[in-house]
Formats: structure tokens, C-alpha cells, sequence
């Protein structure tokens, strides 16, 4: 069997599977385990789960899960994998800006979290005066992150009124939302709603980092189908915990599905 995504969840369940004697493929799209927002535990976990006998596949694509078969695209080229299930473990995302529905122009600078977190940790600043969408800890830890890299203001637009400020200069805005955002080629302003108040900002970069979701983007294993084992947890913040539990639970399914 395959399971797509080497975050800690993934690599979890991989574990697990192989420790009670089913063959297991884990498929990562990225060159190393750890996910999409890099979790420290990932390479030891991965280890645990190369000696339980799970064969790693990474900087390799699940792309299609058609009729017993996994079709993958990555460095050994394209593959199909065999595979009598298959567990979804590709994690979750913040919400895009159409989901948050932001309106305005389509300029650059407009980016998730996750891929924040990769550029930050690659010495990529993304603007001098970001503004972060969101409340829970990854977009407290961009607001800390892009501050301590050199941003000059920070500010954090949050749906609730809870939370500290992460970095001595961040301007906050509670219990408001972003209404669109304006700029082109480039991004340079936000407007952004508290109650009757609208507040034009000053951003050249927008985060996001609100509401998780799964992530669902191979073609043909949908949710809830036949063979088809859902693997994630929205939890905020993201903890091995959560992780371990949604792993327990999918390998569960994953037998009844198998017998």
C-alpha cells in the first residue's frame, strides 16, 4: 500500500502499518521528510520508520490514484505503484485568499504561511512591512520570524481578540478581517475591517495563516471513496500528540479497509 506525505503524521502511520506487517511505500513530493512546515522530529522519526520496513520514495509526486494504482512523478521518473489502499496523509494548509474572501487586485507578495516558513528559513525576506491573516500559532510565529528577520513593521490581522503580540512591534488589529488587498505588480496596501472601521495599511507582502484545511490535490482519491484513507489533523498548534492520534486513527481504517 502508499501513503502520500512524509510530514510527522505520515511517516507515523507508515510506521505503524509496517509494524503490523503490511508492505508500505510512503511518497513525499519534497527531497526530505518533515512536511511543508519542517518538524524537528521528522528525521528520527523517519529512521524508526525505515527499520519497521518502509520503503521512502522522496522528491516524488503522487499524482493519481486510479483503479488499485498510484501514478507518481519524481526523480526515479514516472512510477506506478500498486496499491490495494491508499492513506492521504499530505497535510493542511491555511486558507487561500479566495477562501478568506479577499477581494482586489492580483498583485505579487501575496503568500501562505507554509511557504513563508520555507523562504524565512531559506534567508528570504518577503517584504519590509508584511502583514500576517491569522491567530494561531503559525501566524504568531511568521509575525516573530519575519520581525527578528528584518522587517521593519509587522502587522497581524485576527478574526478574535485573543493572543499576544510575538514581536515588539507588531501592530495588531482584533477581531477583524482583511477585505482586499491592492497593488500591481506588487502588493502595497490592505484594507482592513473592524466592525464599521476600515483601515488602510501599509503592506508589502500579505501572509496567510488562517483556518487550516486539508490539503487534497491527488487526482482520484477523493475523500470518503473506496480504498481512500483520510490522514491529517487541523490541530492548532501542530503537536506530536495530534499527530500520533490522527496516525492511530487512520491506521485503523486503513485495516478494515485491507480485510
Amino acid at each position: 500500500m502508499v501513503v502520500a506525505g512524509a510530514g510527522r503524521t505520515g511517516i507515523l502511520v507508515s510506521r505503524m502499518l509496517a509494524e503490523r506487517g503490511i508492505g508500505v511505500t510512503l511518497v513525499e513530493r519534497l527531497p526530505a521528510p518533515g512536511g511543508q512546515e519542517p518538524e524537528t522530529d521528522a528525521a528520527q522519526l523517519a529512521r524508526a520508520a525505515s527499520r519497521a520496513g518502509v520503503r521512502m520514495m522522496l522528491g516524488t509526486l503522487a499524482a493519481e490514484f486510479r483503479q488499485g494504482q498510484v501514478h507518481t512523478l519524481g526523480v526515479e521518473g514516472a512510477v506506478t505503484l500498486s496499491a490495494d489502499a491508499l492513506v492521504v496523509a499530505t497535510g493542511s494548509r491555511p486558507q487561500t485568499r479566495a477562501e478568506l474572501g479577499i477581494a482586489g487586485e492580483r498583485g505579487a507578495g501575496v503568500m501562505p504561511g507554509s511557504a513563508t516558513r520555507h523562504l524565512l528559513d531559506s534567508g528570504v525576506l518577503l517584504g519590509r512591512h508584511p502583514l500576517v491573516i491569522g491567530d494561531g500559532h503559525l501566524a504568531e510565529e511568521l509575525c516573530s520570524a519575519l520581525g527578528s528577520a528584518g522587517a521593519i513593521t509587522v502587522t497581524s490581522v485576527r478574526a478574535g481578540s485573543d493572543g499576544v503580540d510575538p514581536w515588539p512591534g507588531t501592530n495588531t488589529f482584533t477581531d477583524a478581517r482583511v477585505l482586499s488587498v491592492h497593488g500591481f505588480p506588487r502588493v502595497n496596501r490592505a484594507v482592513v475591517s473592524q466592525g464599521d472601521r476600515l483601515t488602510h495599511v501599509h503592506a508589502d507582502a500579505v501572509i496567510l495563516a488562517a483556518s487550516r484545511v486539508a490539503m487534497r490535490n491527488i487526482e482520484g482519491a477523493v475523500f470518503g471513496g473506496p480504498h481512500v484513507v483520510e490522514c491529517f489533523s487541523l490541530a492548532e498548534p501542530k503537536t506530536f500528540d495530534n499527530a500520533e492520534a490522527a496516525a492511530m486513527q487512520a491506521c485503523e481504517q486503513t485495516m478494515l479497509t485491507l480485510r
